[in-house]
């Protein structure tokens, strides 16, 4: 039995060595494990603050690109309503001078207008006064009256003819014409002849055109000398005086 226990406790002892060895090999491999875990944890978290510090400082980088970016934007919006309503202020000056321009055209026109149609009127009663003239002259006079004053009208002209300095006058023209508001008598027509050629020495044919409207008495043209002893001229003459005299 003694020898059996002395067996028995050597081989415990030696038992009891190699648990001892055993245990402090797993402990130290344990706690080799935690270490390099534990670093391995400090790491990892160092490298997440890392990572959170690169980020914050990316996440504050945007944002004052940002802020610059939405700056340069209004700012650049502000200048686009400064230009748009500096070139809708020079469009609002360039329209009303345009309608300035064209309201002073269109006054123009119209004074112009004015003018134009006051001288037509003006003319028109004048034409208008010459008629009403031959109407109360066909109304009031006989044709009797009515001949002899056309004789004096012509009788007039031939006087004032024949009393003219011929020295004074160049006439060019182998003809004369003769425009009579009544037709002329022979004798009348001869005394005509006679007076041109004794007052430029040749012989003129005197042509004779009938022209009511005169009136009374004739125009004579002879080459560039016109002669206007008409009762017609003598109606636009005297409306033209009456018409300065009511202007002033």
């Amino acid at each position: 039995m003694q020898d059996i226990v002395r067996i028995i406790i050597p081989i415990a002892a030696i038992h009891a060595v190699v648990l001892a060895a055993i245990i402090v090999v797993v402990k130290r491999l344990l706690l080799s494990d935690t270490v390099r875990a534990v670093e391995r944890i400090n790491q990892a978290e160092a490298d997440v603050r890392q990572k959170e510090e690169a980020l914050r400082r990316e996440i504050e980088e945007r944002e004052r690109d940002l802020a610059q970016r939405k700056a340069q934007a209004e700012e650049e919006l502000q200048r686009q309503k400064d230009q748009l309503a500096k070139d809708l202020g020079e469009i609002r000056e360039k329209m009303t001078a345009d309608a300035r321009k064209e309201s002073d055209h269109i006054l123009d026109q119209a004074r112009r207008n004015e003018e134009k149609l006051r001288q037509q009127l003006t003319q028109e009663m004048e034409q208008k006064a010459a008629a009403y003239g031959a109407q109360m002259m066909g109304l009031v006079f006989s044709e009797n009256i009515t001949a002899k004053i056309d004789a004096y009208f012509v009788d007039e002209l031939l006087d004032a003819l024949q009393a003219l300095d011929a020295g004074s006058i160049t006439v060019d023209a182998a003809t004369a014409e003769f425009t009579v508001a009544h037709p002329s008598a022979p004798e009348r027509k001869q005394r005509m002849e006679a007076i041109l050629r004794d007052k430029f020495g040749a012989n003129i044919l005197v042509e004779e055109k009938l022209d009511p409207a005169l009136l009374a008495g004739l125009v004579m043209k002879l080459g560039s000398l016109e002669i206007d002893g008409s009762l017609a001229s003598r109606f636009r003459e005297a409306t033209e005086e009456i018409k300065k005299s009511a202007a002033g």
